[in-house]
């Protein structure tokens, strides 16, 4: 079905319900990583609708300048990849449109029985067992690593805490190995009888790349940062970490 860009902006008094609704899209459209994130700008070039769109329309729509009605809703929705339910509820028309959910709606991730260590690391297993997580195509969209290579593993340890605890489910893009300072990621260590997993904080300095723990004192062998480049014991990335029970920035 082809989504009708929204009509030519309607001006109306503008209540606290349509202020919120403003305040969420912005917070959606900020939430998406800069380097997916469409500009302003590059938003008003997509609108087909009557009249002309500029960077400004769009600007007074997520303002709370202009209303949001259920046509620009559904528009900004599609944009953005989230539901127009993300933005608002509130709307009559929303009370009519269909709320059901289905897997169609879910991207089923790959989990496997592999421990990543938060401290002390954690072997790779050769045949890890498998299951599937599953998470919203608009939320993987949102974040641009919809259709990417993801994997989940389980954190093991307590030095990344509070970050991540004991257990916690770890997913991760392997196709984004990236290094940008103070983002975590899925590493490997080699050097030892065999290669061991940990989740770990980026350090980017003039020096090189350095690798560290959220909680150093939660275990001795990470209470400096790790060289990447390391003669006995070099660092591998394996992927840049994107949710951990929650989306980590």
């Amino acid at each position: 079905m082809t989504l009708a860009p929204p009509s030519k902006p309607h001006r109306r008094t503008i209540t606290s319900a349509d202020k919120a609704a403003a305040a969420r899209l912005k917070s959606i459209w900020k939430a998406i990583p800069r380097d997916k994130r469409p500009t302003q700008q590059q938003l008003a070039d997509e609108w087909d609708g009557p009249g002309e769109a500029n960077q400004s329309l769009i600007s007074q729509y997520m303002n709370g300048i202009i209303a949001l009605n259920y046509r620009a809703v559904l528009w900004f929705a599609k944009q953005l990849g989230c539901e127009d339910t993300e933005i608002r509820t509130d709307l009559p028309e929303q009370q009519f449109a269909a709320a059901s959910s289905n897997d169609d709606d879910y991207a089923d991730i790959v989990g496997y029985s592999q421990a990543a260590g938060l401290g002390n690391g954690a072997e790779a297993v050769e045949y890890a067992e498998t299951h599937s997580l599953k998470f919203k195509k608009t939320s993987l969209r949102r974040r641009g690593i919809f259709g990417r290579n993801l994997a989940i593993y389980y954190g093991k340890g307590d030095s990344m805490e509070p970050t991540i605890k004991d257990g916690d489910a770890i997913l991760f893009d392997t196709s984004d190995t990236r290094i940008l300072d103070g983002v975590l990621y899925v590493i490997q260590v080699d050097g030892y009888a065999n290669p061991e997993f940990y989740v770990k904080r980026a350090l980017v300095l003039d020096g090189g790349v350095y690798f560290q723990s959220d909680n150093p004192r939660g275990d001795h062998q990470w209470q400096k940062p790790k060289p990447k480049v390391s003669e006995r014991h070099p660092i591998t990335v394996i992927g840049r970490v994107h949710w951990i029970g929650g989306w980590a920035d």
